[in-house]
């Protein structure tokens, strides 16, 4: 179930760059590279533990085109899986 309450924070220890459209993340923890499109690098940069899931999806909206009919919640909560599972997040989602 997804908790639109929920404030996710990334962690301290990445190293971030934009380079173009993308935008580079490198876990100096993991050793590993991590190469993000404009709408996830948003979602990425709303991971503050300030912003919830509610704001991360009101700011999507505000910032791209996206159907009114279209889930964003979920993409959101796909892109805050995803950061979880590659260890790029605090804590687990």
């Amino acid at each position: 179930m997804i908790t639109r309450a929920l404030k996710p924070i990334r962690k301290l220890n990445i190293m971030v760059k934009d380079i173009g459209n993308e935008t580079l993340i490198y876990s100096l923890e993991q050793e590993k590279v991590h190469v993000l499109n404009p709408t996830a690098r948003l979602i990425w940069k709303l991971c503050d533990g300030e912003h919830s899931l509610t704001d991360i999806e009101k700011e999507l909206r505000s910032k791209f085109f996206i159907a009114s009919d279209h889930d964003v919640l979920d993409d959101v909560w796909q892109t805050l899986s995803n950061f979880a599972s590659q260890g790029l997040l605090q804590k687990s989602i």
